[in-house]
């Protein structure tokens, strides 16, 4: 879906350049995390894609098509683009907010009007609010808003840029979860810029680490936490932290199958991490847990399953969590 081939940034009379030399790619589908520190070029990989800001060097390809050749306002429309606190208009109503972009492109009112009652479904949000304004909303209303709103022309591409990093920690981890379901329901593809290890770990197919406009690794959470590229990598996600190694590890990855269910283990499911098992397994005193799919027995997670993972990670690879 996009290519990077070596690209880089250098705004006019800045010592060095912002982003060095940038080679990647995001397959269909995708929900890639861009982590770094401050200042490492985050941002500003995010604004290239959709052309806010040029390239001074290297291409970016969409499709298979170079983005300079593509209409700037042909190329945004397929690209949503979601904010940190969210960023919608004042003056606008929700329901007008969410249709800007359908607007644009020359909707009815009555597809509009369907579409945006459809995406505060999706948001889990009432109809109601559609004709209220930003303003009497709480901050992690205004920011499901604006995930509708990108979301509004159902576009190729999402492009969120920290967009739950001002919320309060139990509304961020709300979203993080609408997020993955939302992503599990449409595939959508995502680059999604974050400073926060966890919510990366958490959200990501892959991570790509920036350090002074340098790209240092991409990778799926378990190689970035079990093949660090340099101790720069093992610093910044923190690769001894072995509840980090078992929180992108499902049940399912190490469990061992069975159809038969033992009544008296404790249930729990098999896209569950790790990490939730053995909660689970020191809060009951037990030693094994029942996996299950629905209420369906599925295998048999053993404390010595888990332990065994940490003691040997060499051999596993995986996907994030669903």
């Amino acid at each position: 879906m996009l290519q990077f081939d070596q690209v880089s940034l250098r705004f006019p009379d800045a010592p060095a350049p912002t982003l060095r030399n940038c080679t990647f790619e995001v397959d269909i589908g995708e929900l890639v995390v861009i982590l770094g520190p401050s200042g490492c070029g985050k941002t500003t990989l995010l604004k290239l894609v959709n052309r806010l800001y040029e390239a001074t060097a290297g291409q970016i390809f969409f499709n298979g098509k170079d983005i300079q050749t593509i209409p700037l306002t042909a190329l945004r429309r397929q690209m949503g683009y979601v904010i940190q606190q969210a960023g919608l208009f004042p003056h606008m109503t929700i329901a007008q907010n969410i249709a800007v972009v359908p607007k644009l492109l020359g909707w009815s009112k009555t597809e509009m009007a369907a579409r945006v009652e459809e995406l505060l479904d999706l948001v889990q949000l009432s109809p109601d609010f559609r004709q209220r304004y930003p303003s009497q909303l709480s901050g992690g209303q205004q920011q499901r808003v604006g995930l509708a709103r990108a979301l509004a022309a159902n576009p190729a591409v999402l492009l969120m840029d920290e967009p739950f990093g001002a919320l309060d920690a139990i509304t961020r981890k709300s979203l993080q979860g609408e997020l993955l379901k939302l992503q599990q329901q449409f595939h959508k593809t995502i680059l999604f810029v974050s400073h926060d290890i966890e919510e990366a770990l958490r959200l990501a197919d892959r991570i790509l680490i920036l350090n002074q406009g340098h790209l240092v690794q991409y990778g799926t959470p378990w190689q970035i936490l079990t093949q660090s590229a340099s101790p720069f990598v093992e610093e910044l996600v923190g690769t001894e932290d072995v509840l980090k190694q078992l929180s992108v590890l499902s049940v399912e990855r190490v469990m061992v199958t069975t159809t038969s269910p033992v009544p008296h283990l404790p249930k729990i499911d098999c896209h569950a991490s790790l990490r939730a098992a053995l909660s689970l397994l020191l809060k009951s005193g037990q030693s094994q847990l029942q996996v299950m799919t629905g209420e369906t027995a599925v295998g048999i997670l053993d404390l010595n399953h888990i332990q065994a993972v940490w003691q040997d990670p060499a051999g596993l690879d995986t996907r994030p969590l669903v």
